[in-house]
């Protein structure tokens, strides 16, 4: 039998909703993307039709499906809710300005681990169904098809992305990264002695100039 030596995970963030462009904290609240927004997402459309994805996951969130759904990707669709964005719990809905005279808020700015959210999720059970969705992909890929590069698409959220990217980076924290609706990041890993490495990072759409 092979073995799947490398592998790309495209990690998208869906396309903007109202609350996003009011600065809301948005996880588990279900909205909508805006739809005369839709024609941001053209360069990102052009660029992932041109790859050839073995299989796409996506948050079962609506602000996800229906940024996959316009995107038209030719490939396996799976609904995954690990895909989720953290849930905020009280701060769902809140801005910025509303939440920065509480303690609670700006202890979690400072340490998002082990700060807490009020109803919301903590940063343990956060990353754990995170965990257990990559064991998942990558216990799927080995048994199928176990040889040559991958291609996976994940439509999800911005903390979904942080986290996923510093865990395969070390150099690189929770905060470090930013990326913009309906932009991602590329993430190459390589199998080595039994662990999965970041081997490049690189920003989707890309770039380059003049493209």
């Amino acid at each position: 039998m092979g073995t799947c030596v490398d592998m790309d995970l495209f990690l998208v963030r869906h396309g903007i909703t109202d609350w996003n462009q009011q600065k809301r904290y948005l996880g588990h609240t279900d909205r909508s993307i805006i739809n005369s927004e839709l024609d941001q997402l053209e360069k990102l459309q052009k660029e992932l039709t041109a790859q050839r994805f073995d299989h796409a996951f996506t948050s079962d969130l609506r602000r996800c499906q229906e940024t996959l759904a316009y995107l038209n990707i030719p490939a396996p669709i799976s609904v995954d809710a690990r895909l989720r964005e953290l849930n905020f719990g009280d701060w769902e809905g809140k801005t910025y300005n509303e939440l920065k005279d509480e303690k609670t808020y700006q202890d979690w700015l400072d340490n998002w681990e082990h700060g807490s959210i009020p109803n919301g999720e903590s940063s343990d059970a956060f990353k754990n169904r995170l965990d257990s969705f990559l064991q998942d992909l990558f216990k799927q890929s080995m048994e199928t098809t176990p040889h040559g590069k991958k291609q996976f698409l994940l439509m999800t959220h911005g903390g979904v992305i942080r986290y996923l990217v510093s865990r395969f980076v070390p150099s690189m924290s929770f905060w470090d990264l930013s990326v913009s609706h309906g932009q991602g990041i590329r993430l190459t890993l390589l199998r080595q002695k039994e662990e999965w490495v970041c081997n490049s990072l690189l920003a989707v759409p890309s770039q380059e100039k003049g493209k």
